[in-house]
């Protein structure tokens, strides 16, 4: 058998700007997991990222653990397999469209935009409910916006990233991968074959620089263990967004 990490890229900047960059809790988050396996002995023969910044850093950051403990850490391979599905356009592409057919959406964009402008740190509450339910219809096929991949293109691409490096990396090898929460659940999607909406609600519940495991020989796929943590001892790391 061989072992296969998904880990959830730190904490990004949320209600930035840019969010596709590392808060300084998410760095220390991932300084934090990169000492936690240097000190279990915890040796990768292979390490893939996909290609957003968030993902990237994070596998440095692990990266910097290692070397400063003279460990070899293998070459990080960026793969856009994956990426997370995209957030920004799926919400700006939709919400023209689907506001006059779903009132309540309407209602909840007026809470986040009290004054006309989106306050989304200030409003993180109302924000998750429409962004939920935004995404909800995206995972039914209710909502397609040109140009972007739907959910099962999403997932379809993030299976094929999965397939490449199992066969790259045969029986008897560990590998991580730096990605986002959905990419992750569809990884426990081709584990258990969970339904569309239970696999999407999983990403609500991933913590940045959680650690998801599987195990794989052949065709099998399995999932051992599910969004852990054990190198976050702090409550002030525990970070879902």
């Amino acid at each position: 058998m061989s072992i296969l990490y998904l880990v959830r890229h730190g904490q990004a900047s949320f209600g930035q700007a840019n969010y596709d960059r590392l808060s300084a809790a998410g760095e220390r988050q991932c300084r934090v997991l990169g000492d936690y396996w240097v000190k279990w002995g915890v040796k990768l023969d292979a390490a893939f990222c996909g290609t957003l910044d968030r993902q990237r850093c994070s596998a440095s950051l692990v990266k910097e653990a290692y070397d400063a403990a003279g460990l070899a850490f293998p070459g990080l391979l960026e793969l856009a397999e994956f990426n997370e599905y995209d957030t920004a356009g799926i919400l700006t592409g939709s919400i023209p469209a689907i506001i006059a057919k779903h009132p309540d959406i309407l209602e909840l964009a007026k809470k986040i935009s009290p004054d006309g402008k989106p306050d989304l740190v200030g409003n993180k509450k109302d924000f998750q409910r429409m962004f939920a339910r935004v995404m909800d219809l995206w995972v039914r096929g209710e909502l397609k916006v040109k140009g972007l991949e739907s959910w099962q293109e999403f997932v379809d691409r993030v299976n094929r990233g999965l397939t490449r490096v199992m066969t790259e990396n045969g029986s008897g090898r560990t590998a991580a991968v730096f990605t986002s929460g959905g990419p992750i659940s569809a990884a426990v999607q081709r584990a258990l074959l969970s339904p569309d909406k239970i696999t999407m609600d999983l990403g609500w519940a991933i913590i940045n620089s959680s650690v998801t495991e599987f195990r794989y020989s052949g065709g099998k796929f399995s999932l051992v263990s599910f969004n852990a943590t054990p190198h976050l001892s702090e409550a002030s790391l525990i970070t879902y967004r």
